[in-house]
Formats: C-alpha cells, structure tokens, sequence
C-alpha cells in the first residue's frame, strides 16, 4: 500500500492562512449582524469592518446569503462544542452538570451581547427565520433534552417523585433565555454575570434545596457568608469541572501564576558569562543568563519578530556572542538585550527565582527560610528525570498538601526502617528521623527544608488536566555524595510523591472527570490543604463570574 505523501509547506501554509481569513470574515460578519440585523447587513459593511477588499469575500463564500448563513452555523458549532459536549459528559452527576451549564452558558465568551445579539436577530426577522431552524433546530431540541435529562435525574436522586421534569427544565430554559435577552441590549461592561448566575441558581435552589451550594463571590454579593441559607460554605471543594476546563486554564496561566515567583535552578548553573538556563515559568517562557558584566538577567524566551522559543529548555552557553535568532537573523547583546521583554530575577541561598512581573516587590520566597539552611553552600545533587502526570495541577498540588502533611508521625516511620534512620544519623548528626518542615510557596511549589540541605518541588501546568511534576534536590553536606545519600535516606524516611503516588492522581483526575465521581472525605484534611483550596475555590468562583477579588494574588 503505498503512504500518501505530505502536501508540501507552502500548501499546509496557503490552508492555514485561508482558514485564519475565512474566519476573520465571519468574525466582522457577526459584528455586522449585532449591529445592522440580518437584512440590513451588506458586503460592503463586512469587509469595512474587516479591513479587508469587497472582492476577498467571493473568494470564500457565493454570497452574501452564504456569509451570513456561515456566520451563524459558526456560533452553533461553537455552542455544541463549548457547552453541549462538556455538560453531556457529567450527565451521571447532574447538580455538577447543572452547574457547569450554567455557567458555560453565561460565559462571556459564548454569551457576549455581541454573539446573543446574532441568534435573536436570525430569529426575530421573517425572512431569516428558516435559516435559524435549518442550522439552530435539532441544536435547541438536542440542549432541551439534555436539561430534561439532567433534571429528571436529579429529581431521582433527591427522591421527590411529583415533580415534573418537563415543567422544572422548561422553567430553567425560560431563565437563560430571559438572561440572553437582557445581554442582547446591553453593552459587555453594563452586563452583570454574577446576578446572572445568581438568578439561576437560585431558581434551582428552590426546587432542589441543599443541592446547589451558593458560591463564595455569589455569597458576599448576596450579603453575607450565609447567602440565602441554602449554601454549604463549609465545603472547600472545587467543582469537578474545573480540572479539566481549557478556559480556565488559560485563565490561570495569567491570573494566577503571572505574579508569582517561580524557581528557575540554581545559580552555579550559569557560572560565566553567556552561560543560560531556559524553563517553563508558568506565565512566561523564560530564559536566565549571565551577563558580561557578572549580572543574573532574565527574559522572555521567544523571538519579538515571532514567537518562538529562542532556545530549547535546559542550560547551554552562548558565549559572549550574545543571543541569536538564526530564523530571523536576529542578535541580542548580553549587556542589553534591547528587544528582548525582561522578566524579574532574585537569588537567595544561590536559588534563582524568576517571575514575569505585574504584582506589587516583594521578596522571592526562599528568603522566608533560607535562614534554616544554616552557613552551609547548597550544591546541586543530579536532577530527578520531571515526570508527566496526566492529572490537573490543581489537583496534584492538593494531594501532595494532602499526603505530606498528615502521613504518620516521622518517629513511626524510622521504626519500620531502623537501617535507613541510624544510617541517616551517622550522615546528619542530630535525631533518628530528619525534622523536616515542608514550606508551601502558591500557587504551584514546595520546599522542604532538612538538617542535609533542602528539595523543592514545582508543579507546572502544561494543558487542563495535564501537568509536569519537576524535583530539584540540594545539599549543605560535604562531599556532595554524603549529602545525595541523606537525600536519598530522607525520602524513605518521609513521604515524597513516588510513581505509585502520581498513578494515584493520575486515577483521581479520571475518577473525576471521566466518570463523575464525587468523594467522601474520611477525616479532615491536613488544614493547609483545606487552606489552599479554600483560597483557590474563591479565585476559580471569581474568574467564572468575571469578577477578580481585591485580594487577587
């Protein structure tokens, strides 16, 4: 069978820039429609608000009838795929499905008054009314049944039999749409999500009381922690949806890693000048080096002319050379760098932490306990390979607040392994176990500080539901071979994520996601667990609802 060959670049290149301008076209189509309606909607508007010439559209479409026909079976592919599917995949948890519809369907994204203004104009007009049925139809019947399912569901779980589900969804359906009118004939910033939701869910409160918990931001809108009285404020639990939500993941990336310091490495790593270390900073690709003035500086690692990375992740040198882009020809000086965006740096205990800035100075974290270290020189021991975890950052970082703050007492451990605690006290002198401290630094790393030096951990997210799980380990110990073995004992001694641990997670995030499931908790978590999930569910509330706390980071 002989292979089909690959269409050369310039044909993959012609594809990908015909479907960015086709796209660009109904982008200004659908701005058009929300301003003039379906019947007063012409070429010549299109293409003005496109910038683009009136002959491109007979490029992509027949006819005007065709632009607009595609421009509304773009927002109800849209709508499939951003609230249809994913709320069809809870359907066995319905007060979780019902929660993320919402949601999803008040979401600035599906839900601005630009885009609502398209549906009710299709809709309302005579002479575009069957292309609304033709494209809408079986979309509206398919979102209809879902809720009838999801009700019905509801209605046997909670035992209460004489209610009508037909009348319950269609009562829900009634809300929303009322909710789209109102978008309809306001602008985005006169537009308040949260009452929104808050009318929503306060229709299903009173039909299902005690399912719906009334969110933290819903509540202080509402006037006070009780909120209506049917909120379960004591839960801290994060609603299974946000484990696997590309949105907000986005949305994380930016709001709640871009004024966090992040730890880049150590700084014997970039001894001399033009010597680098690039890395995943979250918020930022960024890139460390040493100047040729002896300096620590950090960048943006991509090219300003496009944005790809300048350099792969890991250490190298540049010499004195200074940075170079051999796509583009480009060159950046060491002492300067005039082009590259800067990134903020801090060293403390030869630890670099780097962040991409937008929060108010402060100190990079290790300066709360490099102290403990004690005058010993941290040195490096070999890196631990990251390990893939396909699970969400948030809830690795949970389970590892979780899992090292409660484990049995240290003392109980070295009794099961007497060899591992005498022979860690020949290498440290000091007690049979290793007293250690585990510090949390949100939103994403750990230290934790011993007698031989100090281990962090950073948990990067990479996607929603999938995460890379990096571990750098340090020793005051001379030589550096007495120190990896204490390292090495200091693990048996106490708990440290292993590869059975992340299968664990990696199980969790599907029990969640892929089936539904919802735990019941046996004993109270460690409290800084319960803390950090606390100060997540309100972020997670606030960037749903559009409305970011003072207190953001």
């Amino acid at each position: 069978m002989r292979k089909r060959k690959k269409p050369p670049a310039a044909a993959r290149r012609a594809r990908s820039t015909h479907g960015r301008q086709r796209q660009h076209l109904i982008d200004a189509c659908i701005s058009a429609l929300h301003i003039h309606g379906p019947s007063r909607t012409t070429v010549e508007k299109v293409v003005a608000i496109a910038d683009m010439s009136p002959g491109i559209v007979r490029f992509y479409f027949d006819s005007k009838a065709a632009m607009l026909v595609a421009s509304l079976q773009f927002l109800s592919d849209e709508f499939e795929e951003r609230v249809l599917v994913p709320v069809a995949r809870l359907q066995n948890t319905p007060v979780a499905a019902l929660e993320l519809m919402v949601d999803l369907y008040l979401d600035p994204e599906i839900a601005s008054a630009r885009k609502v203004s398209v549906w009710y104009s299709f809709w309302g007009e005579a002479s575009s009314r069957q292309e609304y049925y033709d494209i809408c139809g079986q979309k509206d019947e398919r979102f209809a049944a879902l809720v009838r399912v999801l009700i019905e569901r509801l209605i046997v779980e909670t035992g209460q039999p004489q209610l009508d589900p037909d009348g319950i969804a269609l009562g829900l359906i009634g809300v929303l749409e009322m909710l789209w009118q109102g978008f309809a004939f306001q602008t985005e910033a006169s537009i308040d999500r949260a009452a929104a939701r808050h009318r929503c869910m306060a229709y299903l409160r009173s039909i299902f009381p005690g399912q719906f918990a009334l969110s933290r931001a819903a509540a202080s809108e509402s006037g006070g922690p009780g909120g209506d009285g049917a909120a379960d404020e004591g839960s801290s639990d994060l609603p299974a949806w946000s484990y696997a939500n590309t949105r907000l993941h986005a949305l994380e990336r930016d709001a709640l890693y871009r004024g966090s310091w992040q730890f880049a490495g150590h700084g014997a790593s970039l001894a001399g000048a033009g010597q680098y270390l690039a890395f995943d900073a979250c918020a930022e690709r960024a890139l460390v080096l040493r100047d040729d003035r002896g300096g620590l500086r950090a960048f943006r690692n991509s090219c300003p002319a496009q944005p790809h990375m300048l350099v792969g992740e890991g250490t190298g040198s540049f010499g004195r050379a200074g940075i170079e882009c051999r796509l583009h020809g480009l060159r950046f000086a060491l002492g300067n760098a005039e082009g590259l965006h800067p990134l903020e740096t801090a060293v403390t205990a030869g630890l670099v932490f780097v962040r991409a800035g937008g929060a108010a100075p402060g100190a990079a974290p290790a300066e709360s306990w490099a102290a403990e270290l004690g005058s010993g020189v941290l040195t490096p021991l070999e890196t631990a390979p990251a390990a893939e975890v396909a699970a969400d950052w948030k809830l690795v970082v949970e389970q590892i607040l979780d899992y090292t703050m409660r484990d049995e007492p240290e003392a109980a451990v070295a009794g099961r392994r007497p060899w591992s605690a005498a022979r860690y006290r020949t290498l440290v002198p000091g007690p049979a176990g290793p007293p250690r401290r585990l510090v949390f630094m949100p939103p994403n790393q750990f230290a934790e500080i011993r007698p031989d030096g100090v281990t962090l951990l950073r948990v990067v997210p990479l996607e929603a539901g999938r995460c890379r799980l990096l571990r750098f380990d340090y020793t005051t110990l001379e030589p550096p071979r007495r120190g990896a073995a204490a390292a090495y004992l200091a693990r048996r001694l106490a708990p440290a994520p292993d590869r059975r641990w992340l299968d664990l997670v990696e199980s969790l995030q599907r029990g969640l996601i892929a089936y539904g499931y919802k735990g019941s908790r046996h004993g109270a978590p460690a409290p800084v667990a319960a803390e950090f999930r606390r100060w997540l569910k309100t972020r997670i509330d606030a960037l749903a609802l559009g409305k970011p706390p003072a207190d953001w980071r």
